[in-house]
């Protein structure tokens, strides 16, 4: 027998391990920690990490392309003139307040809070995070036995868990700061929190109104037929999901609302940030003596421009979120998606802890 006949038959070698992409490794992880947890809970997840790995992937997609867009808006940001600035946030609160009236009262609230502070702290715990997720990149690839796969493809969630939180721990250079800063930003959203809670407590307890003034009436009309729907094992939970469904219906009225007042105020205000930023600006640039029909010399306190202006664009803005419905045209609505998404927590949120609170 030749030496050539003693290799192995291709056919009988094991196949090449496969490496594993970040979105299939997150999925496994949290396959595999549900499974822990509870084995029904991991039998379910299990079906469904396919589904975990399309949403990932798409995460690490789009990721990359926000954080490249909302760049270049903040380098435009620092180079514009403060009256620009100006001029810009007016038109954005003139289209756009009642779209993002949480987002908006979040912010404020921030920044009554001390928005210097809480800067800081971002800016900490942003570098902090930095290193760790290079430190992880570069652990992905390492393979210690040398069979051309990735040790922590190779591990169990538990022991990749642990190997994770060496690895951050290892590349954090500031511990101390990081933890205070943690702290810091926790204590200052749970303060935004309670804040926004008090505001649009009204909102919430109109909504329940709704609720507890309608609940009687429709439980008697539909129940027959929801009852009906569920069969004779789930008809005890007719009135619950009756009651359930008004609620989310009335608390969705009771923001449609929030969001029509919001719209007008916001109008308001940046129609007057708008026609104060454009005067000062035009000031400036000592354009003032050649706007027509214009007492000269310019004096605002004297003058209604501003107001003509500030109404004008109050009333254009106000009646674009309203005739559009609060919704962003696009591509608007696609720079803006994050944004669109931190708003529905903050209404969720605000919604939860009203209706515990009025309970």
């Amino acid at each position: 027998m030749s030496a050539y006949d003693k290799l192995p038959d291709p056919e009988r070698l094991p196949p090449p391990k496969q490496k594993k992409t970040e979105s299939e490794r997150i999925a496994s992880f949290l396959t595999e920690v549900g499974g822990n947890v509870n084995p029904q809970a991991g039998e379910c997840l299990k079906k469904a990490e396919p589904a975990f790995v399309a949403v990932i992937q798409v995460i690490t997609i789009v990721a990359p392309i926000y954080k490249q867009i909302y760049t270049k808006i903040y380098e435009v940001y620092v180079i514009l003139p403060k009256n620009v600035i100006q001029m810009i946030f007016g038109l954005c609160l003139c289209f756009f307040g009642g779209t993002y009236v949480a987002a908006i009262a979040a912010v404020e609230a921030f920044r009554q809070l001390g928005w210097q502070t809480v800067s800081t702290n971002l800016v900490v715990v942003q570098k902090q995070a930095a290193l760790i997720l290079e430190a992880s990149k570069k652990d992905d690839k390492v393979d210690d036995d040398g069979d051309g796969v990735a040790d922590v493809d190779q591990i169990e969630a538990r022991a990749l868990v642990q190997r994770k939180i060496q690895v951050g721990m290892k590349a954090i250079t500031e511990p101390d700061r990081l933890q205070t800063a943690c702290g810091a930003l926790f204590t200052s959203y749970l303060a935004v929190l309670a804040t926004l809670r008090l505001e649009f407590a009204r909102t919430t307890a109109f909504a329940l109104g709704i609720v507890e003034m309608a609940k009687f009436p429709i439980i008697r009309i539909v129940s027959p037929t929801v009852a009906a729907t569920l069969g004779a094992d789930l008809a005890h939970w007719t009135q619950s999901i009756i009651e359930s469904s008004l609620t989310f219906v009335a608390v969705i009225f009771a923001w449609f609302l929030q969001q029509i007042i919001s719209a007008f105020y916001s109008g308001l205000r940046g129609g007057r940030m708008f026609a104060d930023g454009l005067i000062a600006e035009l000031e400036e640039r000592d354009l003032m003596s050649k706007v027509p029909l214009i007492k000269q010399p310019f004096d605002p306190d004297e003058s209604f421009l501003d107001e003509t202006i500030g109404y004008a664009i109050a009333a254009v803005g106000f009646i674009f979120q309203i005739t559009n419905g609060f919704r962003l045209p696009f591509p608007l609505n696609i720079i803006f998606l994050p944004l669109t998404i931190l708003e529905w927590i903050l209404r969720l949120q605000i919604s939860m802890e009203g209706s515990k609170a009025l309970v």
